[in-house]
């Protein structure tokens, strides 16, 4: 399925989002931009830094390289993420800001309005965004790690847009020393970016998915998993803004971040069950035997045995390290090709270089057993 659907009146409504957003984004903030000037620059190293880290941790994530048949999904939820989410949410926080202001007072809304607004308004702006390119790529995403890498996508590409605004706010108000003090807030915003809006996302992506293509479970079920996924999503958001309690300066600082890396592990955890469930089971089918037996694909379901298996091909074959991960991928791309490929229809097998040693047979020395 291409990225461009120009049948689908759903594809012209998120392009028609995504031109809007920075637009709105420019009529709010468009003297803001420009007025930070080339201080708010100093921060982009450290923003490209953030956006590598992240991303490989969301590989790391993918053991089963999900994301290979998600291309256009995920680079599409990023960009909602860069240019809708940036637009609508800082139009939504001011007026949800002004709101609470009115209601609750001036020294009420400095101290929460933050973990009110932000948990609301802009997960829910992610949120949207997930929605549609999920239906944009229904037929491609069958599974909890596909909807979290789209919600990590979506979240990521919102992660980085605000770097860079927070970069254009602390040069302006730092007129002393702004280069300083932009590259100190993009610091501490690489320190604390490994549990935010991509992460927050990512658990909303995986009760969107999870809601629209489990049809095989009742909706009670589905909208029960979507509604728990999406409010550890909120909660971790809540977290994240909510005002720091008294007590030791690192506690208060770092224990939310814990709270959130706690949650996120937990919620990841039955992800990662169900991919290795849904993984075990293609290695099951008669389909995987143009692969290798069942007991010598089990190595790929972990990292752990993954690594020892290619220690074992090394010292049979004379691989190099780097010849035995490509033999390895090679499997893994050959298996879980099979999941998409038509019924009755193998895989071929991709060429490797045999190294300096005997070449494996069709399953290596170690994968084999």
């Amino acid at each position: 399925m291409s990225w461009f659907q120009p049948r689908t009146p759903l594809f012209w409504v998120y392009c028609l989002a995504v031109i809007a957003g920075p637009l709105l984004f420019l009529l709010q903030a468009a003297g803001q931009v420009w007025f930070a000037g080339p201080p708010a620059l100093a921060a982009l190293p450290i923003t490209a830094l953030t956006l590598l880290l992240i991303g490989r941790i969301l590989f790391a994530l993918d053991p089963f390289r999900a994301r290979r048949h998600l291309v256009a999904p995920m680079a599409m939820g990023a960009i909602w993420g860069a240019t809708v989410w940036t637009g609508l949410a800082m139009w939504a926080n001011d007026n949800m800001t002004r709101v609470i202001t009115n209601l609750f007072g001036d020294r009420f809304a400095i101290n929460w309005q933050a973990a009110i607004t932000a948990p609301l308004d802009e997960e829910y702006i992610k949120a949207i965004g997930i929605v549609v390119v999920a239906l944009l790529f229904r037929s491609r995403l069958t599974r909890p790690m596909h909807g979290l890498l789209l919600g990590a996508s979506v979240g990521l590409g919102a992660q980085i847009a605000e770097d860079c605004l927070y970069s254009t706010q602390t040069a302006l108000s730092s007129p002393q020393e702004p280069v300083v003090d932009v590259l100190l807030v993009a610091v501490l915003r690489l320190v604390t970016a490994f549990t935010s809006h991509w992460a927050m996302s990512a658990l909303a992506g995986v009760g969107v998915v999870v809601l629209l293509v489990r049809t095989d479970r009742s909706r009670i079920w589905r909208l029960s998993v979507f509604a728990l996924f999406y409010l550890l999503a909120v909660t971790m958001h809540f977290l994240f803004d909510a005002p720091r309690p008294p007590g030791p300066a690192l506690l208060s600082t770092y224990l939310p971040i814990l709270v959130d890396l706690a949650i996120f592990a937990l919620a990841y955890a039955w992800v990662l069950a169900v991919e290795r469930r849904w993984f075990r089971g293609l290695i099951a089918t008669p389909a995987a035997r143009t692969v290798g037996s069942e007991a010598g694909l089990a190595p790929l379901l972990t990292y752990h045995r993954r690594r020892q298996a290619r220690a074992i091909l090394r010292r049979a074959t004379g691989f190099t390290r780097r010849q035995s991960r490509d033999y390895e991928r090679g499997l893994l791309r050959r298996v879980t090709d099979l999941s998409v490929a038509p019924l009755g229809q193998t895989v071929s097998r991709p060429g490797f270089d045999s190294g300096p040693g005997p070449a494996p047979g069709p399953m290596g020395p170690t994968f084999a057993r």
